[in-house]
Parts: structure tokens; sequence; C-alpha cells
């Protein structure tokens, strides 16, 4: 099921750039700039002991539409997940892990092939290493791509895959549908963006209430792996955590340039595992329903 559930929102970064209708225009360089912040809180492990996380993200993107039907462009972003683990006994000995930096490189491809069929493709390099273990060592890489298809001037839907590389593990192969639905003037459905809070990709659920004002319920799978330092319970090996993230959204925009957002919800079907070096388990556990909020803003220009 999550499996499934990842497949159908992970193209998110590829529609955020551009929106399923878009089309390349000759408009020369677009910036944009995201940050965000969110907390977590405290919530029980089936195997002993509890867990909050604090995290923050930001990230900076440039694109160039190079042609009347091409737009290519780069982005690069950074972040940190701190992991609080209490008591005194539990998953991991209760601290198995702590500080989590993270740093994405990834191009981005937005081709109009006719009036009816956009091409999306972004290959991503990720590296992902908790404090004190070389962020080489965390270095995953990786490609989402999809084409989708305007069946009129209010659905867009089209198939895709993606495919990435896993730290000590083979690499991840999933398929992809890309879906952007206008069911009335002010409701719609789609694979949109999300960041910092929901850290990265979901299935959206938006009414724009006003030109200012708009409301989203949303979700999407969560996946996050990372190098371990050598002083901890499993020196050198890899953390994860997976969870689905549902949530609310409120955004307040700013004209067309910026928008600032609060998102709140919870974490379901939270679960953690610890790996040696080697990628074979050492421990796994679930976790409890997990709530949290956070904020973004986002400007372009």
């Amino acid at each position: 099921m999550l499996n499934i559930l990842r497949s159908a929102l992970a193209l998110t970064c590829c529609t955020a750039a551009y929106g399923l209708h878009a089309q390349p225009a000759m408009d020369g360089w677009r910036i944009s700039v995201q940050a965000g912040a969110v907390h977590q809180w405290q919530s029980g492990i089936d195997e002993g002991g509890d867990l909050s996380v604090d995290a923050w993200s930001l990230r900076l993107g440039a694109s160039r539409a190079w042609a009347s039907t091409l737009r290519a462009g780069l982005s690069a972003g950074v972040g940190q997940r701190n992991y609080i683990f209490s008591g005194n006994a539990g998953f991991g000995g209760s601290r198995p892990w702590s500080n989590v930096r993270d740093a994405r490189l990834s191009a981005s491809l937005n081709w109009q092939a006719n009036e009816r069929w956009n091409v999306f493709a972004i290959p991503t390099v990720r590296w992902a290493a908790e404090t004190g273990a070389s962020l080489n060592d965390g270095r995953t890489g990786g490609l989402l791509a999809a084409a989708t298809y305007r069946v009129n001037d209010r659905l867009s839907i089209g198939p895709g895959f993606g495919v990435f590389s896993e730290l000590e593990d083979e690499s991840d192969w999933f398929p992809i549908l890309a879906v952007d639905w206008r069911i009335t003037d002010r409701m719609s459905l789609r694979t949109g963006r999300g960041f910092a809070s929901t850290r990265g990709p979901g299935l959206n659920l938006v009414w724009d209430a006003s030109e200012r004002w708009s409301f989203s319920l949303g979700g999407r799978y969560e996946k996050e792996r990372f190098r371990l330092d050598d002083n901890g319970i499993a020196p050198h090996g890899i953390g994860q955590e997976t969870s689905v993230p549902l949530y609310l959204g409120i955004t307040r925009s700013f004209g067309p340039t910026a928008s600032f957002s609060v998102i709140a919800g919870a974490k379901i079907g939270g679960r953690l595992r610890l790996e040696d070096d080697y990628g074979d388990l050492l421990e796994d556990s679930d976790y409890d329903t997990a709530p949290f909020a956070g904020a973004t803003f986002d400007l372009r220009f």
C-alpha cells in the first residue's frame, strides 16, 4: 500500500517547477527561493522510548526557457533533521542517531512535445548523513520522468517512472501517475509540491478561496535513509524513517512573487529501522501517530 501511495505522489518535484499545463515561455531566467521549518511532537516508540523531531530546509532554484517549447534549470538545497530520542531504554538503546544533514542537487527539463503532450525529467543527486559522518558516504542518485497528456483545459494526466539508488541496498524502481485536475474553478486535485513541512512531494486537494487565500488537504509517503557516524550503536551504519504524513495547509499569497504557508497534521504508519554498515537489519520498530506543524515561505522572481 505504501509503495502504491509513493508512486502516485512522487512526481511532485516535476509539477512543482512548471505545472502540468505549463508551456515553456521565452521570458528569460526564473529564480525561486524556498525556506521552511517543522516540529514533530513527541510520540512513543513500540520498542520503548519516545521520539520528537525538529527540521529545517532551504532551496534555491533557477530555470530558463531555451526555446519556445523547452525550459531547463538547476536547483540546490540543504537541510537538517534533529532527532530527539528520550527514555532510558528502547529502540537502538534510545539514541541510535541524532542530527542528520542533507543536501540535494537537481537538474530539470520540461519539453512541450506538442499541444497535448509535455515531458518532464529530473535527475537528482542527494547526500544524507548524520553529523560526524561524511556526506559523501551518504550519497545516492536517481531520476524522475513522466509524460502528461492534456485531455482538456481542466485535466492533464500521464504515466512515468522513478528510479533511485539506495545506501547498501538495491535500486528502487516505481511507477508514477501525474495528475492535474481542475474539478471546479476554485477546486483542484494535483500532484503539487510540498517543502520542508512535508519534506517534498504530495497529493493535494486545493481550494482557492480567493486570490490571496487557499486551503489544502494533502498526504504523501515519506522515506528518509541516511549514513550514521562511527560513534553510535551501529558505527557507519544506516538509519531509516518511513511514514505517511497527512496534513491541512493554509497559504497566503502576496501577489505573483511570494507566498507564506502554515501546515499542521500527523504522521501515521511511522517506522524506524537501524542497519549495520553492510545494510543488514539490526533493529526496527513502529512509533505512534505523531502530530506536527510547520511553516514555509516561497519567493519567485
